[in-house]
């Protein structure tokens, strides 16, 4: 039992947090292209990023290559590395007002997120493959 114990100590996963505050792109599109990256390997993961046509690839893209800089300091494979998880929180907003007829006032809040990339070592099981009918 003690064999299995140290077995388990010895190669524990090995996870790296990048977390990105008050970036100006709403939480909903944010989330839309964290979507899209989450449980893909870490370069996969930054191509789809790059390439994205979203407003909020650019952002995550930084997120991701700033928690590759972490992982590099920490002597992790670049390699092996896999996204697990991004949470998308939303921050503050910023209030403004727009004039409307009347000379009445209609709010316009513009709205930003905090944005959180784990990334991990341990290989992804639980993604799930389609096959294709031929």
């Amino acid at each position: 039992m003690a064999e299995a114990i140290k077995k388990t100590i010895s190669n524990p996963v090995k996870e790296v947090v990048s977390k990105r505050r008050f970036v100006k792109v709403t939480p909903d599109k944010m989330r839309l292209a964290a979507n899209l990256v989450k449980g893909k390997k870490l370069s996969l993961a930054l191509s789809i990023a790059k390439f994205s046509n979203l407003a909020a690839a650019k952002p995550l893209a930084l997120t991701l290559k700033n928690a590759l800089a972490i992982a590099k300091d920490k002597d992790i494979s670049e390699d092996s590395l896999s996204v697990l998880r991004v949470c998308v929180d939303e921050g503050p907003k910023l209030k403004r007002r727009r004039i409307v007829h009347q000379g009445k006032a209609t709010a316009i809040l513009k709205r930003m997120s905090h944005v959180t990339v784990v990334l991990t070592d341990k290989p992804n099981t639980k993604l799930k493959t389609k096959k294709i009918k031929e």
